[in-house]
């Protein structure tokens, strides 16, 4: 029976699979859904390689040493999850934009001598609002991000950004990173683009700006409980705005978004079109979806 996952050590021993080729590195990794999506992927395209969890030691050096390692087993490349993303960037010889502008990477591409890096969050979470609201996000008319400073929350924003979204509202608690992330992103906007900061205390003018709102993203980690309170109080919310919950199973947020008319969904839409997009960079061509969808909502028990 395979183990759940492998490490640095399995790999210095030759005890990875045979077909190993791709896989997900993070600390912790036990939980990831990645591998049964990704290897429905594989297969339905007939390519001959498994795709595995991977565990690195967050002592410093470990994750480069990892990265190295991989290459030289002829590894095709690697997702990288929590808390890598970083570090994937800085080791990275070649970079996207999104990955540039919010200085981490959730895809390692090896090519040759070189290593590219990809961060496909921001366009699976595009992807995952043209599900939703049928429209991108230059379209939407006005978004708030919720949790803006957070890892997931930063590319998002660099996202909406590049995307041209009209209108942005950043929303977290009071920490010096949120007004450099402004500085940050500003001069990204588009010509007659608003983008502005809010702290989660300021309630009247959370309340003005969910209220002209046509897309809410919470990515914040409240929801990953039940017991959690609400990332905003629930009569802010209108029929006219679609909710978007970062996180992957029904969540507080989501249900007072469907009682009080709004559009709304989960995080497992992103995780699989993030996960696509990855696989395309990998292999020069989107999977087919379905095959990878059913693979998720089997893994997540849904």
């Amino acid at each position: 029976m395979q183990p759940p996952y492998y490490t640095a050590a399995d790999l210095a021993a030759g005890a990875l699979p045979a077909r190993a080729r791709l896989g997900v590195v993070g600390n912790p990794i036990a939980h990831s859904v990645s591998p049964p999506m990704q290897q429905a992927a594989l297969d339905t395209a007939g390519l001959p390689h498994s795709y595995i969890r991977l565990l690195c030691e967050r002592e410093e050096g470990a994750f480069p040493a990892l990265i190295s390692a991989l290459r030289r087993a002829q590894f095709v490349g690697a997702n990288v999850t929590v808390p890598f993303k970083k570090q994937a960037y800085a080791l990275a010889d070649e970079a996207d934009p999104l990955s540039r502008l919010c200085g981490a990477a959730n895809t390692l591409v090896f090519r040759g001598e070189k290593t590219a890096c990809y961060n496909t969050d921001g366009p699976g979470f595009e992807r995952a609002i043209h599900e939703l609201c049928g429209c991108g996000l230059a379209a939407q008319r006005s978004i708030v991000l919720l949790g803006a400073c957070g890892g997931a929350g930063a590319a998002l924003a660099a996202q909406c950004v590049l995307s041209g979204c009209p209108c942005l509202t950043l929303v977290n608690r009071p920490r010096p990173e949120l007004g450099a992330m402004l500085e940050l992103l500003q001069p990204h906007c588009r010509p007659g683009a608003t983008l502005r900061a809010l702290s989660f205390a300021d309630t009247a003018g959370l309340r003005a700006a969910v209220a002209g709102a046509s897309l809410v993203v919470n990515a914040t980690s409240l929801g990953l409980t039940a017991a959690d309170p609400l990332p905003l109080p629930a009569e802010m919310l209108h029929a006219g705005a679609a909710v978007y919950d970062l996180i992957t199973h029904p969540t507080p947020l989501l249900r007072a978004a469907a009682e009080r008319g709004c559009l709304a969904a989960g995080g497992r839409s992103m995780l699989l079109w993030q996960g696509a997009l990855a696989f395309e960079h990998w292999f020069g061509r989107l999977p087919e979806i379905e095959p990878m969808r059913q693979a998720l909502a089997t893994a997540a028990g849904a």
